[in-house]
């Protein structure tokens, strides 16, 4: 295919294995024949060393399928995309929302994922089988946009250019670059020489060049000064200029010289040099040598330079991946550069929790434990929850961490558990709109849960998902750390990936929060037992929250040991003046 060269001069090595390939199709209604040339080409494929994968092949196995197929796309070195009709129209929404659910679910992913990194093209590859046409690629994909392979036959010979691409066995081998040629200059004869009329030698000499420079009488020579050399640091504060200065004897050398002077931007100072790097200082603060790489990394994030801030140590060889950021109005944080710029939050606790005090809770309860998460991502204008969403929330929390909660209550209180499920909830305080749905899991009438999602409106910017636990009877302190735990994941990443594929890695315009809340309409010490702290000296009030900063899809074990940290702070403002961590061993 065009482009797809060698150059014969690169070292003859091993040829590297063959990258993962997901194969992407939709079954065809009037067309049984099409889903077994999909086997074929997938059995042809692994027949020659590539390893490909598709549902069939894993049909076998009991899985989470949504999940599934997310990570294939992720993870896949390239995704075939099987052109045909049925698959053209789920991914161009034109389908009807009972056709093909899961190919419109991964179309969907592989549109997001497309149109996130337009210049990871080559991973997504139109396939064009016998029985098809062109007329059967997705618009995003288009022969405009990226080439399409056709398979004639399900043999070698029939699928040469894909298996080509597949293996990076390129047809045409680019020849080596040869000797530039000696190529003699042609004399041209010089001109006649042209009469002068004496003049009056005058030599001028300009010591200054700030403003005009004026010339009396006739010109004969003139000397104009260089200009004089940049310092480091120059055009900062003295305190500023210094740490400069300190960065740059670290350096030793290897930035060159002054680009220009430093220059004000976002928290502090930065001055460019000639070796491809920069100089950046938080006001106040020690300075950074950064290699024009990871600061071109790093000045792509959203909100650069006054969120993110600037790096808090030097990274000079612009080989890191993780790059340490602080000084921003996001505070501690990283960039992670691989595979694509984006920035992370460094874990943090605050007890300003707006949020939790502002969202009224499901409804009457002695007690409710939740997790309300505020996702601040780059989304689309037209986001909303469709009648999709809404299926693939529901699936998505049948896995659930919260969903386990109930049951273990139950069994340590030898209480009787009926079959639970997820249900849309309804009533004359729900709302179920195209920007707001809600869904409760009961257990009698002493306990359930609720999930709820609402779109950014005129109030937020961002996505909030607010998991609750009722119950009206009493839990431990442990209970409530689990029972935080849990919720966490499902407002972080469980019920928003029916939205946003891959929540951990989608691009984030401000630190992501959770906030961690307890509520009684009484007295806490009398829905939970507190004891594992000791005595309070004093009576608790009925609530409290606490506002966690975190990466979104931490492990259970970060996020229990956050959540334990969040629940002993706020015992000490209880009156458990010497609560400790440890207590909930």
């Amino acid at each position: 295919m065009a482009g797809h060269y060698l150059d014969v001069d690169e070292p003859a090595e091993p040829r590297p294995q063959p990258a993962a390939v997901f194969l992407s199709y939709a079954r065809e209604p009037t067309d049984p024949s099409h889903e077994e040339s999909v086997l074929r080409l997938w059995t042809l494929l692994r027949s020659c060393g590539v390893d490909a994968r598709f549902d069939r092949g894993e049909a076998q196995q009991r899985r989470d399928w949504a999940l599934w197929r997310g990570q294939q796309i992720r993870e896949a070195g390239y995704v075939l995309v099987i052109a045909s009709p049925a698959y053209r129209r789920s991914a161009e929404g034109r389908g009807d929302a009972s056709e093909e659910r899961d190919v419109q679910w991964e179309a969907r992913l592989i549109r997001d994922t497309f149109f996130a990194d337009p210049r990871a093209v080559h991973r997504f590859v139109p396939v064009i089988l016998p029985g098809q046409t062109k007329a059967g690629v997705p618009d995003f994909l288009g022969p405009d946009t990226a080439d399409v392979y056709t398979v004639t036959d399900f043999t070698v010979e029939g699928a040469e250019p894909l298996l080509r691409l597949l293996t990076n066995q390129p047809e045409i081998l680019q020849p080596p670059l040869g000797p530039v040629p000696e190529l003699k200059p042609r004399r041209v004869p010089p001109a006649a020489p042209v009469a002068r009329q004496p003049v009056t030698h005058v030599h001028n000499e300009a010591r200054d060049v700030s403003g005009f420079l004026l010339q009396v009488g006739s010109v004969g020579s003139m000397t104009v000064p260089s200009a004089p050399a940049i310092a480091v640091g120059e055009g900062a504060d003295p305190r500023t200029r210094r740490a400069f200065e300190d960065a740059f004897r670290r350096a030793a050398g290897r930035l060159g010289e002054p680009a220009g002077r430093a220059v004000p931007e976002g928290p502090g100072f930065v001055q460019h040099f000639s070796g491809d790097a920069v100089i950046c200082a938080v006001a106040g603060k020690a300075a950074a040598a950064v290699a024009g790489r990871v600061w071109d990394d790093l000045s792509s994030l959203p909100g650069f330079p006054a969120g993110p801030g600037f790096p808090t140590t030097d990274y000079i060889e612009g080989a890191a991946h993780v790059v340490d950021l602080d000084g921003g109005t996001w505070k501690a944080g990283v960039l992670l550069r691989d595979p694509e710029p984006r920035w992370h939050p460094r874990p943090r606790l605050s007890m300003d929790a707006r949020r939790a005090f502002q969202l009224p809770v499901a409804g009457p309860a002695d007690l409710t434990v939740r997790a309300i998460a505020t996702l601040p991502w780059q989304l689309d204008d037209d986001l909303e929850i469709t009648r999709l969403t809404r299926e693939l929330i529901e699936s998505a929390l049948a896995q659930a961490e919260i969903t386990a909660q109930i049951p273990a209550l139950s069994r340590r209180r030898g209480l009787p558990l009926s079959w639970l499920r997820w249900e849309r909830a309804s009533g004359p305080d729900v709302r179920q709109t195209g920007r707001d749905a809600r869904y409760d899991q009961a257990a009698g009438e002493s306990m359930r849960a609720v999930a709820r999602i609402m779109l950014p409106g005129s109030s937020t910017s961002a996505i909030t998902v607010a998991v609750e636990f009722q119950a009206d009877l009493p839990i431990t302190a442990n209970e409530v750390v689990d029972l935080w735990t849990a919720a966490w994941d499902t407002a972080t990443v469980v019920v928003p990936r029916a939205l946003v594929p891959d929540p951990a890695n989608a691009v984030l315009l401000a630190p992501p929060t959770v906030e961690l809340q307890v509520k009684t309409d009484g007295t806490l010490t009398d829905v939970v037992d507190l004891s594992a702290f000791g005595s309070p000296a004093g009576r608790p009030g009925p609530q409290g929250a606490v506002t966690v900063v975190a990466p979104i899809g931490l492990g259970r074990d970060e996020r229990r040991a956050l959540a334990t940290k969040a629940l002993t702070r706020l015992a000490r403002d209880w009156g458990f003046v010497n609560a400790e961590e440890s207590d909930l061993g």
